[in-house]
């Protein structure tokens, strides 16, 4: 995607992460050989205004998730983008110079912080107290979700609310249809409806929660599921992790706090404005005043 903004090129992919600013600094040598770049100012303006704009897109994702069950809100991070303008040795009057870019102008990370852990009473939800992740086979393969509002399909296993199989030790989890307990290890045993007590040997299966080694660089896919590049490889739970059965870990957004970055982000916005209008004008009244004077 390019857009013009005057002589300022702002190109992307549309995606976070991957705008960046193609700057065509404008110049003109004065009488005395002096090169004169017009617009460094609305630049730095314009990659203002971009840095909010996306500062909004991710504050208004995460407000709209504020009730998702174990998402995770995005924190985005900024980078120094904008090189040098290189200087063309040339003589021609008016010259352009399009300085080194980069494609990184921000980084959108997952804030993986623990959500508020509230209860159900519902034996099919699980809480991950702690780091770690389930695991869920998909059609693209193996995903990972803090999400754990369970549920059984028509044949008996254990599913995620968008129908893809939570995965055990030993593969998809087959439930036979009695209750179930689940210790602090994930290890789900079947019970006896008639007395409450375990089944001789029900153990059916223990729920495959993983760490990650680098869960920085977990890749958001849609309905709260995380995808792992090639770099991550996966890590028992640490001892101090726990799984809470008739639990649900809650968003970890701070609606209060989002609410405070949205005013300070309309407030930056309109300030990154105001600098390019003025700048504007100066621009103006150099190239349709100064230059008159004698």
């Amino acid at each position: 995607m390019i857009v013009r903004f005057g002589r300022i090129l702002l190109a992307g992919d549309g995606q976070w992460g991957g705008w960046y600013v193609c700057c065509k600094a404008y110049e003109k040598r004065s009488t005395q050989g002096v090169l004169i770049k017009m617009v460094e100012g609305i630049l730095e303006a314009v990659r203002g205004c971009l840095k909010e704009e996306l500062r909004m897109d991710i504050i208004a994702n995460n407000l709209a998730n504020a009730t998702a069950i174990g998402f995770k809100k995005d924190r985005i991070s900024f980078q120094t983008v904008l090189a040098t303008v290189q200087e063309n040795q040339t003589s021609q009057a008016d010259t352009t110079a399009v300085p080194e870019t980069y494609p990184g102008l921000v980084r959108v990370q997952s804030d993986l912080s623990q959500g508020e852990i509230r209860g159900t009473g519902n034996p099919l939800d699980f809480a991950i107290n702690g780091s770690g992740y389930f695991k869920v086979l998909t059609p693209e393969g193996v995903r990972y979700t803090r999400k754990g509002n369970f549920a059984l399909d028509g044949e008996g296993y254990l599913i995620t609310q968008e129908g893809y199989r939570v995965l055990g030790k030993s593969g998809p989890i087959l439930m036979n249809g009695n209750p179930v307990e689940t210790d602090d290890a994930g290890k789900i045993v079947e019970m006896d409806v008639a007395s409450g007590a375990n089944f001789e040997g029900a153990d059916l299966d223990e729920l495959d929660v993983v760490d990650l080694s680098n869960p920085e660089t977990l890749i958001k896919e849609g309905n709260l599921l995380f995808r792992a590049g090639d770099q991550n490889q996966e890590l028992p739970i640490s001892a101090e992790t726990s799984i809470k059965q008739g639990y649900l870990e809650g968003s970890n957004v701070d609606v209060a706090q989002e609410m405070v970055n949205m005013i300070h982000c309309t407030r930056a916005f309109e300030s990154y404005q105001k600098a390019i209008q003025t700048l504007d004008k100066l621009d103006s009244k150099a190239v349709n005043e100064v230059g008159r004077l004698r």
